[in-house]
């Protein structure tokens, strides 16, 4: 009888006692591209952050390839708050557009975005012994070479297909695409001449100074890393630069509480003075979120605008 009362009386403080306060275990941020980018840095920098504010350890693992399919599908369902996706603009924004035949699972329905983390602008570049010095001769060359403008990119399907796609036009330029598995080894096609210009982020730019020229940045400024690069603007291409964010998502189904708790921990986590030294240091900014909403609302409306743009991005020729 008195065993019997115990066990009740343990099994009633076991259903009335708190859940363990979130996170109680480490934290896993997979990424979708190879480090070295832009993402994979960004990732590094929150997880270095965050697990000071949380507590726990958060580990960085890439799961690359498949236009950032296999990474989406990686947090797809673990909807425990311990496996995020540090993601872009490319892999959460365009590529539920661009690829959703491919995607193979309902992207509004399995992935909810936490939050922006930050943005990062482009240096558009061209091989070092290119003779030209700026945007609009480096174009003409090209003109009367071979009428072909031949870039790098990740895989089909990305901002910086639009950007190139509206560069060729300023020249009438017949424009095609090479992919490569991140964006160090965009830059190797580079080098090596198998494309004619990049458009890579400043965080590699920046790690990969001398192995290219670079001819203009996307900021709307200069950049301290590039101080005598000229901005887009001030080259002559006003309109051509898309915004180069990172974000962080988390599984659909995971608690409310858990999602305001890794937006406040991920706020705060870019907030701190460490976060943006080591942002700034590449150039970028730290770029946060009010509210997963307000991110949720900003990434459909990129959506729409990609929408309109898919047969074109995906009928761009493909470089071998």
């Amino acid at each position: 009888m008195r065993l019997r009362l115990w066990l009740a009386v343990v099994g009633l403080i076991a259903a009335i006692a708190p859940a363990a306060a979130f996170p109680d275990k480490p934290i896993t941020l997979i990424i979708p591209f190879p480090p070295g980018g832009s993402t994979g840095f960004t990732a590094k920098v929150l997880a270095e952050q965050m697990s000071k504010v949380v507590g726990q350890p958060v580990n960085v693992e890439a799961k690359t390839g498949n236009f950032g399919i296999n990474a989406i599908k990686e947090i797809a369902g673990k909807n425990d708050g311990y496996t995020l996706m540090v993601g872009s603009v490319i892999t959460n924004s365009m590529t539920p557009v661009m690829h959703r035949d491919k995607i193979g699972l309902d992207y509004d329905k399995e992935i909810i975005p936490i939050t922006k983390l930050a943005a990062f602008p482009s240096v558009l570049m061209i091989q070092p012994a290119n003779p030209a010095n700026n945007v609009k001769e480096a174009l003409a060359r090209l003109k009367s070479a071979s009428g072909k403008l031949r870039f790098g990119t990740d895989f089909p399907g990305t901002y910086v297909d639009i950007d190139f796609i509206m560069l060729g036009r300023t020249a009438d330029l017949k424009v095609s695409i090479r992919s490569a598995n991140g964006a160090v080894a965009i830059l190797n096609d580079l080098v090596d001449g198998k494309i004619d210009m990049a458009m890579l982020n400043v965080a590699t730019a920046s790690a990969q100074q001398g192995k290219y020229k670079p001819l203009a940045v996307t900021s709307p400024a200069r950049l301290s890393n590039f101080p005598n690069v000229p901005t887009m603007g001030e080259a002559g291409f006003p309109d051509i630069g898309t915004s180069n964010w990172q974000g962080l998502f988390a599984a659909r189904g995971t608690p409310p509480e858990i999602i305001r708790a890794l937006h406040k921990a991920a706020i705060e986590a870019m907030n701190s003075a460490g976060a943006r030294d080591e942002i700034a240091k590449v150039n970028a900014g730290v770029t946060v979120s009010p509210s997963p909403e307000k991110f949720a609302a900003d990434i459909k409306s990129e959506m729409a605008t990609w929408e309109k743009l898919v047969p074109e991005v995906m009928a761009l020729p493909q470089e071998q």
